[in-house]
């Protein structure tokens, strides 16, 4: 999914990307451009064996709000969190924040438009 975001993304889209230890996390801005931006949170577990993840938690935030929520992996390797707003939109120099916890384990994630931080 993310190399199929980051291949549509034009001047009306900003792509914020970053990785922890056994997650990669994406938030795609797009319509820009328009009245109502969409917002789309991707969570891909790199592990081996996602079914053994079960419940994770996750929140993000970012200068104009944020989100989370929780749901099973189930077999899965992603998780999507999609909203849309009229709000403020995140500057491309911005950092979003992301925390994904399961089975007691805890992890940071700080997405930039200029990689892996």
């Amino acid at each position: 999914m993310v190399i199929f975001l980051s291949g549509c993304l034009d001047s009306s889209s900003i792509l914020f990307t970053g990785e922890s230890k056994n997650w990669s996390a994406s938030y795609a801005v797009t319509n820009l451009n328009g009245e109502i931006q969409n917002y789309t949170l991707t969570l891909s577990y790199k592990g081996d064996n996602s079914s053994e993840v079960g419940k994770v938690k996750y929140k993000f935030s970012k200068s104009s709000g944020g989100g989370s929520g929780e749901t099973e992996l189930s077999g899965h390797k992603e998780i999507i969190h999609k909203s849309v707003s009229n709000g403020a939109v995140p500057q491309k120099d911005e950092i979003i924040n992301a925390t994904v916890e399961w089975k007691g384990i805890k992890e940071e994630i700080q997405l930039s438009t200029n990689g892996t931080r």
